[in-house]
């Protein structure tokens, strides 16, 4: 693997290891001779005991270095090697890193999905959160729409919205496709899009259609697509994903799905109730 996969971690260590102590040191020395195609499956815990260390020092050499913890590091140090490694190889990575031994699969898909959940705690800003609910609560209709491969999200957030009371769509659409459902859109709506890929055409004309008919958008993306449309989006709720690739950035996608239903639940809770038991008497008259 190149050196220039190492840059990030290099640069952070020179600005950072005068605040280094002895066993930071270590981890750090490690961190930098380990191959970046590695390091990225490796746990905190897996770090500390080649490095002679223990837990708690590698996740604070981490942030001594400048990331806010251990996912943040591995996911900045690999973004070289996502853009310039093939898919199969990355996925013939995965292999190599967990073997065929299902109690090992299982134990690193799990310590990946938390990892992405700590980090998507960690991104998801309060102040963005509120101002999206506030948003949504005014909104005539929300419509959920799913990028590339956010259809799945979108579903879930429109489904989850119209459980608390809220006039929702949702699409998965692309293309001409989604321009046909759009025209339907007024400017009293409000536009949830979901998409964790990095910056397309097609995502900034969306966003920028969309913001021309007089619609708020509020974009649930990656740590990238933050920077690019915190400035051209109503509202940006940053979700994160894995650098080993072995858990999916949805589960962040859902969860703040999730937060904002429950949110405007709290806002308006004799609606909340009463579009609940709507739902419930719905379900009743369904055949069994």
């Amino acid at each position: 693997m190149s050196d220039d996969n190492h840059m990030v971690l290099r640069d952070r260590f020179q600005q950072h290891k005068s605040k280094l102590s002895r066993s930071e040191l270590a981890v750090a020395e490690y961190l930098l001779a380990t191959p970046i195609d590695v390091l990225i499956f490796e746990s905190a815990e897996d770090i500390a005991a080649k490095s002679g260390t223990s837990d708690a020092t590698v996740i604070r050499a981490a942030r001594r270095l400048g990331f806010t913890g251990l996912p943040e590091l591995k996911r900045l140090s690999s973004r070289n090697m996502a853009k310039s490694v093939p898919t199969t190889e990355r996925l013939s990575q995965r292999f190599r890193a967990t073997g065929d031994d299902l109690g090992r699969i299982k134990k690193r898909i799990f310590s990946t999905a938390h990892e992405i959940m700590t980090s998507c705690e960690e991104k998801l800003e309060i102040d963005s959160l509120a101002n999206a609910i506030q948003l949504l609560d005014a909104a005539d209709t929300v419509w959920c729409l799913g990028m590339g491969r956010s259809e799945v999200e979108a579903r879930h957030c429109a489904t989850a919205l119209s459980r608390v009371g809220l006039r929702t769509r949702h699409s998965g659409s692309s293309g001409f496709s989604l321009a046909n459902e759009l025209v339907d859109l007024r400017q009293e709506d409000v536009v949830i899009l979901f998409h964790v890929a990095r910056d397309t055409a097609e995502l900034r004309l969306i966003v920028n259609q969309v913001s021309d008919i007089g619609c708020r958008v509020i974009l649930v993306c990656g740590v990238q697509l933050t920077e690019c449309y915190r400035d051209r989006a109503s509202a940006v709720l940053t979700c994160v994903g894995s650098a080993a690739g072995l858990a999916s950035w949805t589960l962040g996608a859902v969860v703040t799905s999730d937060i904002l239903a429950y949110g405007i639940a709290t806002r308006n809770q004799d609606r909340a109730l009463k579009s609940r038991k709507r739902l419930a008497r719905l379900r009743e008259q369904i055949p069994q």
